[in-house]
């Protein structure tokens, strides 16, 4: 008889933080009536409210997978909450060099690496590619996720939330699930 291995708290939280994030973002947008007012911002960029609100949740799913690993990172390393990583890359990088865990090589990160890509967008350009993503060619990553590009700007619908949402919980089930020293 094998035993399932057990998850971890943080792990529960996290996924009950993105069902809740999604949950809440699909309650509050059904059955509204669309909001046909236009916002121009800088750079020519024109949004409604209902942009916003994905993009805001797009934000937020993604933030709680970044916030898992880090508080992983830290559980497994014993420490006690310091000086937050500079990013992604050096939560990715702590992980694979003190605890030999690849976050590449675990289910669904090439697809959150798209979504972080997004998220970095919307962040940072308002929903525009900054020029040193567009220098990266990151836009073409876009594809992976089915989240259209337009005029240099991501456009976040429905389904690429929907998306978004299911490769955050694919994501964290799978790092929970990676074996751990």
């Amino acid at each position: 008889m094998t035993l399932e291995p057990v998850m971890l708290d943080i792990t529960e939280d996290a996924l009950e933080e993105l069902i809740t994030t999604y949950a809440r973002h699909i309650a509050t947008t059904t059955g509204r009536t669309p909001d046909r007012s236009l916002r121009r911002y800088r750079d020519g960029i024109v949004s409604d409210t209902a942009a916003a609100d994905r993009a805001a949740c797009w934000l937020r799913l993604v933030s709680i997978v970044e916030i898992y690993a880090e508080t992983l990172l830290r559980r497994l390393s014993g420490e006690v909450p310091s000086r937050p990583p500079g990013g992604w890359n050096d939560v990715a990088q702590g992980l694979k060099r003190r605890h030999n865990i690849d976050v590449t090589a675990v289910e669904g990160s090439a697809r959150l690496e798209a979504c972080i890509i997004v998220r970095n967008a919307v962040a940072h350009g308002l929903g525009r590619f900054t020029a040193k993503q567009v220098e990266k060619e990151l836009p073409r990553k876009m594809r992976l996720i089915d989240v259209p590009v337009r005029d240099g700007a991501v456009v976040i619908t429905s389904d690429a939330l929907a998306g978004c949402a299911e490769t955050c919980r694919v994501f964290v089930t799978a790092l929970d699930a990676h074996p751990r020293p």
